[in-house]
């Protein structure tokens, strides 16, 4: 009934975000589905509303501001998607960790397609990706190149740059590596300004073509994967009747 570009302002009212939350509470027979939904619903709506907001604002900002504003607004949409299938989220002050880390000081002639991020046990990443994609994995690190190559929107860069790459590695959820490749670019514009001015005034690094491009469209696939996965779940309710 809700097609991806109506659902995410549809469960922005209260009217219809409690019964919604209701349903997934009662689908994993929570015997208090409906206190829950009530108790939850400002939240979860508040986390879209800000995914929103930081969303719009990363498109009218300049290429060194667009990282952070994306990075939050993926991790505000997460936190409501959690809510619906965790109605006591965040039990702990663990899970609202990052739930990744980076190299702080890069290497001479760092190259961002080499740089990798490590998967820590506790946080944000781990938990979204166990409660919402059922997603384990027994990697410790993964580079960025791993996480890139397998995005369709890539494709055309690796084609035309000619890369090549001996993964094998399992592509993650669209959305986690979209969140994973957020925080790294995030850290880099906080702690490698030198190296991030650079790349913008020299343009002629892969780095800088592989960047703009998973930004630019990053902008575009973070709120239609969020509204996908949010329509599974109103599927799954039966409330599309």
């Amino acid at each position: 009934m809700r097609d991806n570009q109506t659902i995410l302002a549809y469960l922005q009212v209260t009217a219809h975000t409690r019964p919604f939350l209701a349903s997934c509470y009662e689908r994993i027979e929570n015997r208090r589905a409906s206190q829950h939904a009530y108790n939850n619903a400002e939240r979860f709506i508040y986390g879209l509303n800000l995914g929103d907001e930081y969303l719009q604002s990363s498109l009218h900002t300049p290429l060194s501001v667009q990282p952070l504003l994306l990075y939050y607004s993926l991790t505000h949409y997460l936190k409501s998607l959690l809510l619906t299938v965790d109605p006591g989220y965040p039990a702990t002050a663990k899970v609202l960790a990052h739930g990744l880390s980076t190299r702080k000081r890069k290497r001479q002639h760092y190259r961002f397609l080499e740089d990798d991020i490590r998967i820590q046990p506790n946080g944000l990443f781990p938990y979204a990706a166990r409660h919402l994609f059922a997603f384990e994995t027994t990697e410790e690190k993964v580079s960025m190149d791993e996480l890139l190559r397998p995005l369709p929107f890539m494709s055309w860069i690796y084609e035309y740059k000619n890369l090549q790459t001996d993964s094998t590695g399992e592509p993650w959820p669209e959305l986690l590596a979209h969140f994973a490749i957020l925080y790294n670019l995030s850290m880099l514009v906080r702690y490698e300004g030198e190296w991030w001015g650079e790349m913008e005034q020299l343009r002629d690094r892969d780095d800088y073509v592989f960047i703009t491009q998973f930004l630019k469209e990053s902008s575009n696939r973070i709120p239609l994967l969020i509204a996908e996965w949010l329509k599974g779940q109103f599927h799954q309710s039966g409330l599309e009747n």
